[in-house]
């Protein structure tokens, strides 16, 4: 997973390199995007199946214990059994010679009497055995079953940690983007969590003048603040992504429509990011939805306005948890 990432990464600064992004590349790079996406649901998906699979273990552990014990009350009333023919077997034998000396007549039913408690004797310890061997197989299905459940639920408690250490990750970054950020919430700024990452929109205001890709002063002020946050959070990979709304941009040269602008005013950023923080490239990577992922359907001019926005989407390495699901 990570050497995916380090690919997006390339195709990324190979796209921003260039004076304009074609569909297909912008394609590529939303697929890669999209992937990600997948990979988190699918990490989520799979401490669900492990969560059941220990239900699962539970289950046929106690299941087994109960016959565990009902084993162990066969043994024991058998083990009686055994003790109390044995104790009959002594008591005929006695009974046996003192009537010999006085009742010789009687010594074939005596004899039978003794080789009938003698085959009692081998009956029981015949089933006896047979419970010990049985009670034995349980006990290793037993241990078996506790050694699975012992692993899945380290394994489940250790995927949990993770998560839950980078959601406590994403609301401290979220804290701290809002802090830094504080001030120009009235100019179209606003700082929020959602599926595991932080989203910092921006409405156009804020950054470009109309049909423009050119930071304004106010823009680039915020931007500082950010690149600032984004210096000491070394692991957070950023996403820049334009909007722009559905009114029909008629530009010129290389910027000829929505697709172009949006695209530049999210390369833009980047630069702006670059310019004002000592912050790795290859963090970072823009992209330009143009019209198409609007957050207010209806053609009001505020709606619109709400439309027009840069989202700069900061995302935790998710590198540990990939792994952890690989190995196991």
């Amino acid at each position: 997973m990570k050497k995916n990432f380090l690919i997006l990464f390339c195709i990324c600064l190979t796209l921003l390199s260039s004076s304009c992004v074609t569909k297909q590349k912008y394609s590529e790079l939303q697929n890669d995007y999209k992937k990600c996406q997948e990979d988190l649901t699918f990490a989520n998906s799979e401490n669900v199946n492990y969560s059941n699979a220990q239900k699962q273990l539970t289950t046929e552990v106690e299941r087994l214990t109960k016959e565990s014990d009902q084993l162990a009350k066969d043994t024991l009333t058998l083990s009686r059994r055994l003790r109390q023919s044995e104790r009959d077997l002594a008591k005929a034998t006695k009974d046996y010679d003192d009537l010999l000396k006085d009742f010789t007549r009687l010594n074939v039913h005596n004899q039978n009497q003794m080789n009938d408690l003698l085959d009692n004797i081998d009956k029981y310890r015949d089933q006896l055995d047979a419970k010990e061997k049985q009670l034995n197989a349980q006990q290793d299905s037993l241990d078996i079953a506790k050694a699975e459940l012992v692993n899945k639920e380290a394994r489940i408690e250790e995927m949990q940690k993770i998560l839950n250490d980078k959601d406590e990750e994403v609301k401290s970054l979220k804290e701290k983007v809002s802090n830094a950020l504080k001030g120009f919430e009235d100019s179209g700024l606003n700082v929020y969590e959602k599926d595991g990452k932080v989203y910092v929109s921006m409405e156009d205001k804020l950054l470009f003048a109309s049909g423009s890709w050119e930071i304004n002063a106010q823009g680039i002020n915020a931007i500082k603040k950010l690149a600032k946050v984004l210096e000491s959070e070394k692991e957070i990979s950023v996403l820049i992504e334009g909007h722009t709304d559905n009114k029909p941009f008629n530009g010129n040269g290389q910027v000829k429509d929505n697709w172009d602008l949006s695209v530049m005013r999210a390369t833009a950023v980047v630069k702006a990011l670059l310019r004002n923080g000592d912050i790795e490239p290859v963090r970072l990577s823009a992209s330009g939805r143009s019209e198409y992922l609007p957050i207010d359907k209806s053609d009001t001019p505020e709606g619109l306005a709400k439309n027009r926005r840069t989202e700069i989407i900061l995302s935790p390495n998710l590198d540990q948890l990939f792994q952890l699901i690989q190995n196991n």
